[in-house]
């Protein structure tokens, strides 16, 4: 059952039983009243009838007083008039076929004198002259009864025959229809039951218009709108510009929506951050895995090159010694001369490998000095670019002037620039274009540990060539020691691999992107010197 029925039909019962009872009492009264009318006309009739028949009866007119009683009793809604003597004798009657009869004295005319065992002097009282009595006509009649006592005026009359101690002669009996009185109360009360019914129809019907207009439409707006809600829609807003309670709720329901909403949508926001956050604290993790491996291998390897070069570096010398005092023993253009003189040009270049795997395997601590970096890049550009190598290569330098000087050990960064700058000379054999590019950054700690505007503190040096670049299986293999893809005795292998290590010890990092194609991108990103790391560096290479 609807929440409008709920109301409407206790509403209505309610009105039923007021209505029924108030046109209960409504019709009651107006039966109580009309009854007292009827009653006290009646009264007034059997008076004005004794008055009016007293003068023909002192004069013994009794043509007179059947005329008289006659023409009343033949007027509509008269339904008897008659005079009955002390015995209870009709003797004048608008009925003929009741004159001479005797009333019995138990029926109503006589019943209010007569049920004492003394009958009763007089009846003052309306409600004892007056009664209420059915017709065999079916509805009902009011009889009154008129006292006719014995008076002076009688007692001295010609005609009279009673003594004069009698008190009483007769009555006057009148009755009257009370069918129209009945019939008019029946109709009121028709009337209020239909005017009741149609108020009742009337009234529910405003009130379920205004409950449905008022409560129930803005109740069903608000359980679509949870409906909704529940099915995961929280776009649902309820119009309301009424202030009452329900408008109330509609605009507080529509408030709670809006605040479901905009926590869905931070929730969504924080889920994406979370994820991104997780994607780069994974691929963070995966570069430091890389660069731990990476490290451990350097340092196996390491570990390896520097025991082979003690092994090896003995007898390459004693080699090279007697490989050239037998080559000055010899004539200047004999063939033994230049067969010994390309042993001792392998044997220089054997010495100069395992030279290099030496400083490979010594972790020698850098001697860190307060540099500018444009100053050590410049210094690196001057020795190869009048190289044979360079002629076809154009070196453009996009400097920030705003990089700060950084401590760094200016022979070791001048060793990794200097093969960073080969590499890529040997990547355009056929001439191209060298990038330098240097720029004061922010590192990934310092944005994520400050605010945005964090002050730089890294360098970031990139170099980037329009060579052949690096094919995609290469791109993890270029800093493992050893690994080249020169032809042979073109290339040891080293350089990258020492050039990495050299950045790891300055506290920084080297990375490279490349396309296959259309070049490559080494990034060095060094941490921005300040006095305390350069006082603290002093003192750890002291001890």
């Amino acid at each position: 059952m609807s929440l409008r029925l709920r109301l409407v039909i206790p509403l209505a019962c309610v009105l039923i039983a007021y209505g029924g009872f108030h046109t209960y009492l409504t019709a009651r009264s107006q039966r109580e009243e009309i009854l007292t009318e009827a009653t006290a006309s009646t009264l007034r009739l059997a008076n004005t009838i004794r008055r009016s028949t007293r003068h023909a009866m002192l004069e013994s007119r009794r043509e007179d007083v059947h005329k008289m009683i006659e023409e009343v009793g033949a007027q509509e809604g008269i339904e008897h008039v008659r005079i009955l003597n002390k015995q209870g004798v009709i003797v004048y009657s608008a009925d003929p076929s009741e004159i001479n009869q005797e009333v019995d004295r138990t029926e109503e005319a006589c019943n209010q004198c007569h049920k004492a065992e003394e009958p009763l002097e007089s009846l003052d009282e309306k409600s004892k002259r007056a009664r209420e009595f059915p017709t065999n006509r079916g509805y009902r009649a009011l009889a009154a009864i008129d006292v006719i006592y014995n008076e002076p005026s009688c007692s001295s009359a010609a005609c009279h025959v009673h003594p004069e101690s009698q008190n009483l002669l007769g009555v006057v009996d009148v009755g009257v229809s009370l069918e129209q009185a009945d019939e008019r109360v029946a109709q009121t009360t028709r009337n209020a039951v239909v005017f009741g019914c149609v108020s009742t129809v009337f009234i529910c019907g405003l009130v379920g218009l205004f409950i449905y207009r008022f409560v129930s439409r803005p109740v069903q707006r608000l359980l679509e709108c949870t409906r909704r809600i529940a099915r995961g829609d929280l776009n649902c807003a309820i119009q309301t510009t009424s202030d009452d309670e329900i408008g109330q709720l509609a605009r507080s329901f529509t408030n709670m929506t809006e605040d479901l909403r905009k926590a869905r949508v931070q929730l969504s926001d924080w889920a994406h951050r979370l994820e991104e956050e997780v994607e780069n604290k994974t691929r963070d993790l995966t570069l430091a895995q890389a660069q731990i491996v990476r490290s451990e291998k350097l340092s196996s390897i390491g570990l390896l090159a520097a025991g082979v070069a003690h092994e090896l570096n003995s007898p390459l010398m004693g080699i090279l010694t007697f490989a050239q005092l037998v080559a000055k023993r010899m004539p200047g253009d004999s063939q033994e001369k230049r067969d010994l003189e390309v042993i001792v040009t392998q044997t220089d270049r054997c010495a100069t490998i395992i030279r290099q795997l030496l400083d490979f395997s010594r972790e020698r601590p850098p001697e860190k000095k307060r540099q500018d970096v444009h100053v050590v890049l410049e210094q690196a550009v001057a020795l190869v670019e009048r190289q044979a190598l360079f002629l076809n290569i154009e070196i453009e330098r996009d400097f920030d002037p705003d990089v700060p000087p950084i401590l760094m050990d200016t022979s070791q960064m001048q060793q990794v620039f200097l093969n960073l700058l080969v590499n890529a000379g040997e990547a355009m054999p056929d001439g191209g274009r060298l990038t330098i590019r240097t720029r004061a950054t922010v590192s990934a700690a310092r944005a994520e540990s400050k605010a945005r505007q964090a002050a730089p503190d890294q360098v970031e040096i990139v170099l980037r060539d329009t060579g052949t670049g690096i094919p995609p299986e290469n791109i993890d293999k270029i800093f493992d020691p050893f690994f080249t893809s020169k032809d042979v005795g073109q290339g040891t292998g080293l350089g990258l691999a020492v050039s990495y290590g050299i950045i790891e010890q300055h506290g920084g990092t080297l990375d490279v992107e490349s396309t296959l194609g259309e070049g490559a991108a080494f990034t060095i990103k060094l941490p921005a010197g300040r006095s305390g790391d350069e006082s603290g560096m002093k003192r750890e290479d002291g001890k």
